[in-house]
């Protein structure tokens, strides 16, 4: 019985900590994606291999994601979220889309 509380105990703790994880805001979530696209397109351009570039991409995001007063976790969990959302997730991405099609390179 001991057993059986310390187990329901974990669980309730385990998953209300990740519901106290703050979504990024839609529009922000919107302009850092489209950075994260980018840092991903140099390094599997750069590198070719995921296996190769995989840690220093992740390190680069955390990074860039700290550097807009978020953490990655709520990067995680706010694209988790947008990708049950379809509808949401595909007018962030049309969105990501028009932008890059609109900069002068």
């Amino acid at each position: 019985m001991k057993y059986l509380t310390f187990i329901l105990f974990l669980m309730v703790f385990s998953c209300s900590s990740s519901d106290d994880i703050a979504l990024i805001p839609k529009n922000d979530f919107t302009k850092i994606h489209g950075e994260v696209l980018v840092l991903e397109a140099y390094y599997q351009n750069k590198y070719r291999s995921a296996g190769i570039y995989k840690d220093s991409l992740k390190q680069s995001v955390t990074d860039l994601i700290k550097k807009k007063g978020y953490t990655f976790e709520q990067y995680e969990k706010t694209y988790d979220y947008y990708a049950v959302r379809q509808k949401d997730f595909q007018e962030i991405n049309s969105e990501l889309i028009e932008s890059f099609s609109n900069k002068k390179l």
